[in-house]
């Protein structure tokens, strides 16, 4: 088997790989409404390297899960695509 290399051309190498606009995510508690992520957007390109970071206790991972749709129950996308 013979496995051959293409290079990207230009338009290839400019595709946005993961475009989240306006991810909102939310959690109900016995306290009320808890809006862990409001309004995230932001593209990956590939071929880019990108970090998450933040204080601890912010919610990165929401943001991950909610985009992998791996949100623990009861929390939920509220808005976004």
């Amino acid at each position: 088997m013979t496995l051959s290399t293409k290079i990207p051309t230009a338009e290839a190498r400019s595709t946005t790989l993961l475009s989240v606009r306006n991810l909102s995510v939310e959690f109900p508690t016995e306290e009320g409404l808890v809006r862990a992520v409001r309004d995230v957007s932001f593209d990956i390109e590939p071929g880019k390297t990108h970090g998450l970071v933040g204080e601890s206790g912010c919610p990165k991972s929401d943001t991950s899960m909610a985009i992998m749709r791996l949100l623990a129950h009861p929390g939920r996308i509220s808005s976004g695509a």
